[in-house]
């Protein structure tokens, strides 16, 4: 179904009818319930900080050993994205993400997974392309160099990653 068709059948709706929807659609769906929630008491910071935790989780876990499952991280970007917090919050959620794989890879004395390391170069890079576009790359820069010090500081390729990917940045920006 389309949204115009969506609009046009909520708007044949009556309050009662739409409050009803709502409600269904809050028993029904996880992910709606917690929309609905944030949409009734938006607290951008609290939702960070729990996406910050399940990006940490994947590879700082409290017990047992790192799962690094990119694509878990990678939804957890993306829904805290659907919420529509400030492009800060969002840039700085996607830097989390770059400095736990930085932090990890240090961790595991440079070995990762190749899914790790194409997920630590697209983010880093869209990170990058965000801040820019939202004119945040200025406050940002304390950790974007400690970013590159850290990848630096790695064994083998990955220490030529981020740099690489902060030059192809900053070739196509200038």
């Amino acid at each position: 179904m389309s949204k115009t068709t969506l609009k046009k059948l909520l708007k044949e709706l009556d309050r009662d009818q739409l409050a009803e929807v709502l409600l269904e659609l809050y028993d029904a769906r996880k992910d709606a319930r917690e929309y609905l929630e944030y949409f009734v008491s938006p607290n951008e910071n609290a939702m960070l900080e729990k996406y910050k935790a399940v990006i940490l989780k994947e590879f700082f876990p409290a017990k047992g050993r790192a799962r690094t499952r990119t694509s878990v991280c990678k939804k957890a970007i993306k829904e805290f994205t659907t919420l529509h917090p400030s492009p800060r919050l969002i840039a700085d959620l996607k830097m989390h993400l770059v400095e736990c794989i930085a932090r990890y890879a240090v961790a595991t004395r440079s070995w990762v997974k190749e899914s790790v390391e194409n997920t630590w170069r697209q983010t880093f890079d869209d990170a990058l392309n965000y801040m820019y576009a939202n004119d945040l790359l200025d406050e940002s820069m304390e950790r974007i160099n400690k970013v590159l010090s850290t990848a630096k500081g790695l064994r083998g390729p990955l220490r030529h990653v981020l740099p690489e990917v902060y030059e192809n940045f900053v070739s196509t920006v200038v």
